[in-house]
């Protein structure tokens, strides 16, 4: 089966052996390419909407996974079982994957790896998932559409960050990548026409825009 090339890096991160939950599955392309490739232990395909599952369901049987992918409609992690050890949100925003996961971490207490690729507000999603007692272990970047995305996994566990490490990714930042100077020229470009918008009178916001350039600069 094909996936978007965004979806196969997001898959690329999954570890064999694992119980896994597709939050947001959409038509649980991503589950079933898991099921047939990580031999898992379990997948669960979730979604809040009964529409998307409809298809999901009809994928699960086209592909002949009935018995490796339960589908389950239901908000956010409330459709984790105790058997689930990793989370995977993808195709969302970054407040909204931070919304679903913040205020709920008692349901996910056996997890012990999260697989996100937020939309936007990548820094953000980096600060609050480490604040919830997880360090990233593994990032990517993708570009799909001709939009480039970042894949992060987090692991249970503590690290200290720096600022700039929250905003570009400290895997990232470290690798320098072809892709990833590509990324920091689309960043460098969005922050500079922000600083040129933004009114005078946010100073701290300017300086802060200010150190990021400078930072972004110093990596190219």
């Amino acid at each position: 089966m094909k996936l978007s090339k965004r979806l196969e890096t997001v898959a690329s991160l999954v570890e064999d052996n694992r119980g896994v939950i597709d939050i947001g599955c959409d038509h649980a392309l991503l589950s079933i390419f898991i099921a047939l490739n990580k031999n898992p232990r379990k997948v669960i395909a979730s979604d809040n909407k009964e529409g998307p599952l409809l298809h999901a369901k009809k994928n699960v049987e086209k592909y002949k996974v009935i018995d490796k992918v339960e589908i389950k409609l239901g908000d956010g992690v409330d459709p984790i079982e105790s058997s689930i050890d990793t989370i995977i949100i993808s195709g969302m925003g970054g407040m909204n994957i931070v919304g679903i996961l913040k205020y709920k971490t008692a349901s996910f207490k056996n997890v012990d790896t999260i697989i996100l690729s937020p939309n936007t507000d990548s820094d953000f999603v980096r600060r609050e998932i480490c604040k919830l007692g997880f360090y990233i272990e593994e990032e990517k970047l993708v570009k799909d559409n001709k939009i480039i995305y970042p894949v992060i996994r987090f692991k249970r566990g503590r690290k200290k960050y720096k600022k700039i490490e929250y905003i570009l990714g400290p895997i990232l930042v470290q690798r320098k990548e072809e892709l990833f100077i590509e990324y920091l020229n689309n960043q460098k470009n969005t922050k500079s026409k922000i600083l040129e918008i933004l009114p005078k009178k946010y100073i701290f916001k300017r300086l802060e825009l200010k150190k990021e350039l400078k930072e972004i600069n110093k990596l190219l």
